[in-house]
């Protein structure tokens, strides 16, 4: 009698460690497939431009699309969002997964210094968009007068919103990022010398629009700042970011040592008073603070989807419209 009730009671013990093998295996292979979602997310386009003649072009996000609305309004109409020629589809998977893609056999439309070019797929292909951003050479001087070109013209832009015009009545500020976007493709320069305009372009863009696809490019980055971080290494080195607000991909602007390891500055106590300025400015402001930066986009290391914009020099930043000597002795 004993021996027939240990029995059972060892086979429905066997029983349950099955099933709760089985159900530990089902919960390892859903969290597998989601990991994997989000995987395939990661490695494809999340924005698309669509032109409108005589306005200003809209932004469409991969995840507030649904299936019959891209079939209904956008098919064939939506283009790359760095501004290339190169049109774009959407796609929509199981478990809700969606994103866009070039068009098949147009590839070739992106631009050279696009990262979505067909001849940058893969990692030899990051390699070779890695190289072409090396071969841009640019003096600091060249990038400071550059930097300081665009903001004039952003300055101006605003401005231009802000004019009472009788045919339309007043129009309101039309924020930078707030459902539209512009990828600068010229840097506005003023100077037209011979030597200097046949220099590479530089190419701008909204921080809410830089992703890891960008990884290896070296552009300027547009956008306001969420908050200001300085720290130091395990080897006593300082170093220091800016923290962008975006929605999707946190982007920030990145100061390692080189920033003030340089001809230019080759002193971290300023730094660390240049940093502090800025902290206390973003922390006493009633608005956003503006910044301009230049700097190759590198992967951060803690955050797999986020990415650094990498300053290593004074003359590649603009806060708020000002030059790092102009936000150093502002108060003297």
């Amino acid at each position: 009698m004993w021996f027939l009730l240990g029995s059972c009671f060892i086979g429905y013990i066997y029983i349950w460690i099955l099933y709760r093998i089985k159900s530990i295996s089902v919960l390892i292979w859903r969290c597998k497939l989601v990991e994997r979602g989000k995987k395939i997310m990661s490695g494809k386009i999340k924005y698309a431009r669509l032109r409108i003649d005589g306005e200003e072009d809209q932004i469409i996000c991969c995840e507030d699309l649904e299936k019959d609305e891209y079939e209904r309004k956008y098919k064939g109409k939506l283009n790359c969002i760095k501004g290339c020629n190169a049109r774009i589809k959407f796609t929509e998977r199981k478990n809700n997964i969606k994103f866009f893609s070039t068009w098949n056999k147009e590839g070739h439309l992106h631009e050279e210094w696009c990262p979505y070019h067909v001849d940058y797929k893969g990692k030899i292909g990051r390699e070779r968009l890695k190289a072409y951003y090396e071969s841009v050479q640019l003096d600091d001087d060249i990038i400071l007068e550059r930097l300081k070109s665009k903001a004039r013209n952003l300055n101006r832009e605003y401005s231009y919103n802000d004019i009472t015009h009788p045919e339309n009545g007043t129009r309101e500020v039309e924020m930078i990022g707030e459902g539209n976007v512009r990828v600068y493709e010229e840097d506005g320069s003023a100077d037209s010398s011979d030597e200097n305009k046949y220099l590479p372009r530089i190419r701008y863009e909204e921080a809410q629009y830089i992703s890891v696809d960008d990884i290896g490019c070296r552009k300027g980055v547009i956008g306001d700042i969420d908050n200001v971080q300085l720290n130091e290494d395990s080897y006593g080195r300082k170093f220091a970011y800016f923290n962008l607000i975006t929605e999707y991909v946190r982007v920030n602007i990145a100061f390692p040592e080189a920033f003030y390891s340089n001809e230019y500055l080759d002193d971290v106590d300023k730094f660390e008073e240049y940093i502090i300025k800025i902290k206390n400015k973003v922390e006493e402001s009633e608005h956003n603070i503006p910044v301009i930066a230049y700097g190759e986009i590198t992967k951060k290391k803690k955050d797999k989807n986020g990415v650094n914009v990498s300053v290593i020099s004074p003359k590649r930043i603009l806060v708020d419209g000002k030059t790092f000597d102009q936000i150093m002795y502002e108060d003297l």
